[in-house]
């Protein structure tokens, strides 16, 4: 572990604190509190797992028009232990990181990591302002380029908004079209009435573009659904 520095960390987080005593409270380990007899992180950990959920999802919500299910699998895949570990890694911040005797020469686990994240983005937000801390979320967790367009799984999506009318029911029908090998039309039907139809080099992807059509205009479908 590298001697615990202030301006380094600063210089990498790009955010100056009013307190460095609350800065210095983000790098505290439990075992180094406990030996110390100071405040361990976890109290600004707990409170910047909060933020950094709701920054996130804030940001899907108001930028990604689609379903709970898909900004919720984005989220986890944003905010996870893996990647936040990796962020510290590769910052160099864990380096800083305050532990006692017992853990000093030990690797550290990607959840103490996980834990070290969410303490800095608690504390900018107590010495600042919430701006602040969306603000470091954003300059490490770059969402436009985590979030995918092919990621997002349009026929789960359709198969959930159809379910949400009892008794309804989803129908793909998919055919290679006669006298153009290798291309294939996929044609979906809600109720027995047609809704889309979509043309692809191979199945799966005709019935994906089909689903993303039938979606795209939710006030048709809701009235598809409805028996309008």
């Amino acid at each position: 572990m590298a001697e615990f520095d202030v301006k380094k960390i600063e210089k990498i987080i790009h955010y100056g604190f009013k307190n460095k005593e609350t800065l210095k409270t983000a790098f505290t380990h439990s075992s180094y509190a406990n030996q110390n007899n100071v405040k361990s992180n976890q109290r600004l950990e707990f409170l910047g797992d909060s933020i950094l959920n709701f920054a996130v999802a804030d940001y899907l919500y108001n930028n990604f028009d689609v379903e709970e299910g898909q900004m919720s699998k984005w989220r986890s895949k944003m905010v996870n232990s893996e990647n936040l570990a990796n962020i510290i890694e590769v910052l160099g911040l864990d380096k800083f990181l305050l532990v006692g005797k017992s853990i000093g020469k030990q690797e550290l686990s990607k959840s103490v990591k996980e834990d070290l994240f969410e303490s800095i983005v608690g504390a900018i937000y107590t010495d600042s302002s919430l701006e602040k801390a969306k603000r470091f979320i954003f300059r490490f967790i770059n969402i436009k380029k985590s979030v995918k367009k092919k990621d997002v799984d349009y026929k789960t999506l359709l198969q959930e908004e159809v379910q949400k009318v009892k008794g309804s029911n989803l129908v793909y029908f998919t055919y290679e079209i006669p006298r153009e090998p290798g291309n294939f039309c996929a044609e979906i039907y809600i109720n027995d009435v047609f809704v889309a139809r979509s043309v692809s080099t191979t199945k799966k992807q005709a019935q994906t573009d089909c689903a993303q059509l039938a979606l795209k205009d939710k006030a048709i479908l809701k009235k598809i659904l409805k028996g309008e």
